[in-house]
């Protein structure tokens, strides 16, 4: 647990500190909702305009989420850092783990960002449902998952960063109807029993994700 908590911390400190990874998510994320937000000006605020809008905002998430990691495995490759880390003696589960925690930490203060920016732009009520807090990380972990196990291998592809999204955006489906569900259901007012298969799909992906995650991590990086 000490040399888990170790690489956490230095994993945070290099996240962190990589201004350009937050500060391109954040980016990405605000124009995102802005988009959204002028292209449905004017509209109705009905309930086929709440759930367009709840589905926007999961793939504003998910592609600032792709941009982050794309982010992140050109800069580590470069530094050479996931070669440095592994030749160093600690286990490669405990290195997948502490990037996925690292990673989530950003993409979850860039999804703050956008929650700010869509509840006065996008008529959305996110602070109405408590649940919503369990809701999001379990999605963000289904995403982040793969996403750091795929990254990791793109990273040190020519091209890439075109790559991982067309490796990921399949493999990330159920999460994606899971998240969009469980919102959906919470926020037409169906409450925990409505959101109950949605989130029993997304602990499925998270647990299924992270396990491969911990048991390929450290074989795909081998060489």
């Amino acid at each position: 647990m000490s040399a888990l908590g170790a690489l956490l911390r230095r994993e945070l400190i290099v996240e962190l500190r990589t201004k350009s990874l937050l500060s391109s998510m954040a980016l990405f994320a605000a124009l995102c909702v802005m988009i959204v937000g002028l292209g449905v000006r004017g509209l109705n605020g009905d309930e086929t305009f709440h759930r367009f809008v709840l589905a926007m905002l999961w793939v504003c998430s998910l592609f600032a989420c792709v941009v982050g990691l794309n982010r992140a495995a050109v800069s580590d490759h470069r530094r050479a850092f996931f070669s440095a880390l592994l030749l160093a003696p600690h286990d490669a589960a405990n290195i997948y783990a502490s990037r996925l925690v690292a990673v989530l930490a950003v993409l979850l203060a860039t999804q703050a960002l956008m929650v700010a920016m869509a509840v006065p732009m996008l008529k959305l009520a996110f602070f109405d449902q408590p649940l919503m807090l369990l809701v999001v990380p379990m999605a963000d972990i289904g995403i982040l998952a793969p996403g750091v196990l795929l990254a990791s291998v793109t990273g040190r592809i020519r091209g890439g960063e075109a790559l991982l999204t067309i490796l990921l955006v399949p493999v990330i489906v159920p999460v994606f109807l899971g998240a969009a569900g469980a919102t959906d259901a919470l926020q037409a007012g169906l409450g925990f029993r409505g959101a109950m298969p949605y989130l029993l799909l997304l602990g499925i992906c998270d647990t299924m994700f992270a396990a491969l995650g911990v048991m390929l991590f450290g074989k795909l990086n081998e060489t």
